[in-house]
């Protein structure tokens, strides 16, 4: 299955919202841009959620993905006049429940893997010398994550890393022999790969850093950030 990516749904809502500026120019339709505007934007957060859940379908991106959709729901009900909601009560339940949602977390997944690390409102240090770096996954949810690459003992030539950054932050340490390609997907938050990021609401890039072709070392990360950081510096 093709997956979904964040800069396409924003491209089609874009056209979308061009179409229907030239239709009201010309008197074909009555609508009013700053209205649309508003009514639309809470489904990128739905839209988003969705793709989380259906390219990833590991535990943080469906917990996250879970959240973007409620969140784009309630908004979306809310600025269509389907509902009104008192968001200083909304405020209130909704931090309880991601409490709660990090607490089941913890209960599926009470150890990490043997190929990864979980992060959640603490932190993660991988800095001593000669730790072993093989393919897994590091998440960091309301936490940190820090991976001192240059100090790694490689496993395999090619590395595969998946990061997670909800509501945390997660920095990669890469030394210069060390070619890297990365492909991330953020949510109000931002991934910055020596220098040249990608953020806002929704924002989906692909960047390398290194020569892939004369590099002994790569390493491949596939980034999802929802309201944190992900950060790559040599």
């Amino acid at each position: 299955m093709r997956k979904l990516n964040g800069h396409h749904i924003v491209g089609i809502l874009i056209i979308l919202i061009g179409i229907l500026a030239l239709l009201n120019n010309f008197g074909l339709v009555n609508i009013s841009l700053t209205y649309l505007l508003n009514l639309l934007w809470p489904l990128l957060l739905a839209i988003a959620g969705i793709g989380f859940i259906v390219n990833r379908r590991d535990l943080p991106s469906i917990v996250a993905g879970s959240l973007l959709i409620a969140l784009g729901v309630i908004f979306f009900g809310r600025n269509a006049g389907f509902f009104e909601i008192d968001m200083q009560n909304f405020w209130q339940v909704f931090w309880p429940i991601i409490i709660i949602l990090i607490g089941l977390s913890l209960l599926s997944k009470n150890q990490p893997n043997s190929t990864g690390q979980l992060a959640i409102m603490g932190a993660v240090e991988k800095n001593d010398a000669d730790w072993e770096l093989t393919s897994g996954k590091y998440v960091a949810l309301m936490g940190g994550v820090e991976l001192d690459i240059s100090k790694a003992a490689f496993g395999e030539k090619e590395i595969n890393l998946d990061l997670s950054a909800i509501m945390g932050g997660i920095t990669v340490i890469v030394p210069e022999d060390v070619a890297i390609t990365c492909q991330g997907t953020a949510v109000l938050g931002g991934i910055d790969l020596m220098g040249r990021g990608t953020g806002g609401i929704v924002g989906s890039a692909t960047m390398q850093s290194g020569n892939l072709q004369s590099a002994d070392k790569i390493i491949h990360f596939n980034c999802l950030c929802i309201l944190g950081g992900i950060e790559f510096k040599r």
